[in-house]
């Protein structure tokens, strides 16, 4: 009587397109709902008024960077 050794035959890998489709689903998904609330935020709150044009009389600031050593 020989005795026999069984092999566990292992099956192929399957390829894993089902957890990459989920993965996108959800990103999509999730992308969706923050756009959606942004913008229910924005709705809420009111958007911001246009600016009315140039305003005449109003002081611009502009900073300007300190001179440097002469000759540079």
């Amino acid at each position: 009587m020989a005795a026999t050794i069984k092999v566990p035959v292992s099956r192929p890998a399957r390829p894993r397109h089902r957890q990459l489709l989920a993965l996108i689903a959800v990103a999509v998904a999730l992308v969706l709902a923050v756009t959606a609330a942004v913008i229910l935020i924005a709705v809420c709150r009111g958007l911001a008024p246009a600016p009315g044009g140039l305003r005449t009389g109003t002081p611009v600031v502009v900073p300007h960077p300190a001179p440097g050593p002469p000759g540079s």
